[in-house]
């Protein structure tokens, strides 16, 4: 079956096309169309860190990558509980695993959403931020009037916390401070649904003491509000491992959060929760795209920032994600070029000036027209980003075996 002409739709994996390796996927199919290839091993090997890791359980935050390929993969690693932030995730979580714990995580929703995700798909685990969004999701799921409905929701009070480790803060939108975080809890257990703590250190968190300085705000929170938290989730931000950024192994993030953990005295019955998004796909998936023209040291690919590389678009992002590059050899065959390498100015298809990444990426020298580029660790957002501007919209998606 080829898959250099229109993408398919997006498919459970059994059904997906095998390859040996990237280098067969191009050699075998010749893609003119942009290819997301999957590694099911770094799926699962992202997984266990967290399974085996994390003291306590371990969400998906769906908006990192909603592509059902993609979810499939982390749900087969083991992964049981997902981050909600829409109505439209949840009803994909819901169909998808009906076994599955949803937490819709978004302390704004869209008026109604709160009720429907409660009522039609069963959610009882909400974020909020505010005491209008706290009326409005007992209004809506019939909490206020019903006692055992409000009983058996938990509702986490999203905490300000700084975002001195993370690339990208994720604090001017929600959260509030911890006087005010005491007051929404108190008005929680007040209502007679289980209070909650949740909050937020950024994406792409490079400092452990990060998680820890959060738990420490936690804690002033509950000396002020003098209720028993029933659950906590410390959020996302675990980060990806990309070039040009020093990482801590993930243990030092765990070690971090136990310590945390250890002063703020929960009850055993309460569950400690954490929403990884990027830190469980970025390795899983590759972007293949092709050179369709070269100009001096300008490239023009077939995929740009409206499709899966929209990261590259970031101001002041110092990651850089590893490339490879394949060409037809003399004899026809699929090699991977090396040598010496220059930066390049890349361009996306669209016929928007705007569509070009905001720094150079390094190829060889030689790299030519027809060669094919494989963006790697583009797990994380590239599909959950994409859009189908000027009628280009990626969606083929393959298999590699080989384990990166």
């Amino acid at each position: 079956m080829s898959i250099s002409a229109h993408a398919a739709p997006a498919r459970p994996s059994a059904a997906m096309p095998r390859f040996a390796s990237v280098a067969e996927l191009i050699d075998k199919e010749r893609p003119s169309l942009p290819v997301y290839a999957l590694f099911p091993p770094a799926f699962k090997a992202a997984a266990k860190h967290f399974l085996d890791g994390f003291p306590g359980e371990t969400m998906y935050a769906v908006k990192a990558n909603h592509a059902l390929p993609v979810v499939d993969h982390v749900h087969g690693a083991g992964i049981r509980h997902f981050d909600v932030a829409s109505l439209a995730e949840v009803k994909l979580a819901r169909e998808r695993y009906p076994d599955a714990g949803l937490h819709f995580m978004a302390p704004v929703r869209i008026r109604g959403a709160a009720g429907e995700a409660h009522k039609k798909y069963g959610v009882r685990n909400f974020a909020l931020d505010s005491e209008d969004e706290l009326n409005t999701i007992l209004r809506e799921t019939g909490g206020d009037t019903d006692k055992t409905i409000a009983a058996a929701l938990t509702l986490f009070v999203r905490l300000y916390v700084p975002a001195d480790g993370a690339l990208l803060e994720l604090s001017s939108k929600f959260g509030i401070g911890t006087t005010a975080a005491a007051q929404l809890l108190r008005k929680i257990v007040q209502a007679g649904a289980k209070p909650a703590l949740t909050f937020h250190v950024g994406s792409q968190c490079l400092h452990p003491k990060s998680y820890k300085t959060a738990l420490a705000r936690c804690a002033e929170v509950l000396q002020q509000a003098r209720v028993e938290l029933e659950a906590l989730d410390v959020g996302g931000g675990f980060p990806g491992y990309y070039l040009n950024v020093t990482v801590p192994p993930l243990t030092e993030f765990f070690d971090a959060i136990r310590e945390g953990l250890a002063d703020l005295n929960l009850p055993k019955r309460a569950p400690v929760y954490c929403e990884p998004g990027r830190a469980l796909v970025a390795d899983g998936l590759s972007v293949i795209t092709r050179v369709s023209l070269r100009r001096d040291y300008t490239v023009f690919i077939n995929d740009g920032i409206y499709g899966s590389l929209n990261e590259y678009a970031l101001q002041n992002w110092p990651v850089r994600y590893p490339l490879r590059i394949f060409s037809e050899g003399p004899d026809g065959k699929i090699v991977e070029k090396t040598g010496r390498v220059a930066p390049f100015k890349a361009f996306g298809p669209t016929c928007d000036t705007l569509d070009v990444l905001h720094y150079p990426i390094d190829l060889p020298e030689t790299i030519g027209v027809g060669d094919w580029i494989e963006f790697q660790k583009l797990g994380a957002y590239s599909c959950a980003l994409r859009t189908a501007f000027n009628g280009f919209y990626p969606d083929t998606f393959v298999e590699i075996v080989e384990a990166r």
